[in-house]
């Protein structure tokens, strides 16, 4: 824009100049708010289509997130094989039924074949000793637990990240309504140029100038639109509803309530996070492997049993047998090592997820606290006197004290802090929600499974 101080030929040019100059939304007092912007959820965004329905809340994307997103089905159906396991390793094994027969077919001294000298029915059935059904079973009963916090931690990846969608969303509004406001303010600079040519205080270069600004306006606006747009499905794909058609939010990017706190926030984060349940659930489920591989040679008893009929000597006849299995070589020695080691695995674990979560905090944190001291800024300082600035201009104009340029130039200042602010308030609410939700934010990916990779899986049979 060029700078020129312009000089008034006759009052009744002052009047139509400033007349164009000074847009609707300025005439008397400038804002209504002097020291934030307009919400811009007063009004509906250029894009979205006119008939608008009741705009969503974010109580109401939550509920709708929590009915459709697919990875909370999923996470489910873990709990649920989990429980399956579960039932299968406490079930008894089947018993065996069969038949037998001795010295079939041997000649007798009569030329003629022996029938047998034996023969008849039986039943086996396997005595499972040691109490390793049982043990089978906890260890997946504890599997299940683990399954439980994975959906759990799920469920908020899936809310928070609904959260932070919905702040994006929130701030391409407020952007829209900002450059909205400024294409119209470009626009009316071009007619201001128009009347400065004609009573010969600009020339054609201001003109062109004027007019290279109201397009420059317009492509930036359809630059947001277009943000708008890839906000908005990037929350209907985590909320699973890609169908849901453009529309209105309602809510405010404003925090409310007091500022985050380290201390407060980092013991929260340390008792509730389902990571850190998780690793210590892991810890009572190898204990539970390492009792089980444990009792895996202590011997189980076979028994077997059922009547004949006895051709040698005449007569229906009884037999029974019990074995079991000596563990002299295969004493289970390798898999109650690989137990164990798993175990100290598990353990180790759960320092390494209480460090991990530490440093992580500690990265948002820094975040939250760089955006805050942003928004608190441009809220209190840099907004007011930005605004306090275009006012002056604005009055200075009209006084023949300053260059229809220099209004612009503050007008443009002024709006540019307010969508840098918006940017701001972005930062920090996604920060927060961050903080708030345990650290837990991405709603697409898949729950890991209940058993870490690395991990010997539960022996559900005796061997």
């Amino acid at each position: 824009m060029v700078m020129r101080v312009f000089r008034w030929s006759t009052p009744v040019a002052l009047l139509v100049i400033a007349a164009h100059t000074v847009p609707n939304s300025f005439a008397g007092d400038p804002l209504s708010i002097p020291t934030r912007p307009t919400n811009p959820t007063s009004a509906a965004p250029a894009v979205l289509p006119a008939s608008t329905p009741t705009a969503l809340g974010l109580g109401d994307l939550e509920q709708l997130a929590l009915r459709h997103n697919p990875t909370l089905s999923q996470a489910a159906s873990q709990i649920e094989a989990s429980r399956a396991k579960a039932i299968q390793a406490r079930l008894y094994p089947n018993p065996t039924i069969g038949y037998q027969a001795e010295l079939i077919g041997v000649p007798r001294p009569s030329g003629k074949r022996s029938p047998g000298e034996f023969q008849g029915g039986f039943i086996r059935q396997e005595i499972v000793t040691a109490g390793k059904l049982r043990l089978s079973s906890a260890k997946y009963q504890q599997e299940t637990r683990a399954a439980e916090i994975q959906a759990l931690a799920q469920q908020l990846r899936v809310v928070n990240g609904v959260y932070v969608a919905y702040y994006e969303v929130l701030t391409a509004q407020r952007l829209i309504e900002n450059h909205r406001q400024l294409v119209k303010n470009a626009e009316a600079a071009v007619k201001t140029t128009e009347q400065l040519v004609n009573v010969g205080q600009a020339n054609e270069p201001d003109l062109l100038q004027a007019q290279v600004e109201v397009n420059r306006e317009r492509v930036a606006l359809v630059a947001v639109e277009q943000r708008y747009r890839r906000s908005w499905e990037h929350m209907v794909t985590i909320i699973g509803k890609p169908e849901m058609p453009l529309g209105q939010l309602s809510g405010k990017l404003e925090p409310e309530g007091p500022a985050l706190e380290w201390e407060k926030e980092l013991a929260r984060l340390l008792a509730e996070s389902p990571e850190i349940l998780f690793a210590q659930a892991e810890i009572v489920r190898d204990q539970i492997t390492v009792k089980r591989e444990k009792a895996e040679p202590i011997p189980n008893i076979v028994l077997q049993g059922g009547p004949g009929y006895n051709y040698e000597n005449p007569g229906t006849n009884w037999n029974a047998q019990v074995s079991l299995r000596i563990p002299l070589f295969d004493r289970n020695q390798g898999t109650i090592r690989q137990a164990k080691s798993d175990l100290a695995r598990s353990y180790a674990e759960v320092t390494r997820v209480e460090l991990s979560l530490r440093s992580r905090l500690a990265d948002a944190f820094s975040r939250y606290k760089t955006a805050k001291a942003s928004a608190d800024d441009f809220r209190e300082k840099t907004l007011p006197a930005s605004l306090k600035a275009y006012e002056l201009y604005q009055d200075y104009f009209k006084k023949r004290r300053a260059a229809f340029p220099q209004v612009l130039v503050a007008q443009r200042t002024y709006y540019q802090y307010s969508d840098d602010y918006a940017n701001a308030l972005l930062d920090l609410r996604k920060a927060e929600t961050e903080i708030k939700g345990l650290l837990l934010v991405d709603g697409l990916n898949v729950a890991p499974g209940p058993t870490p990779q690395g991990h010997m899986n539960a022996v559900s049979k005796p061997r």
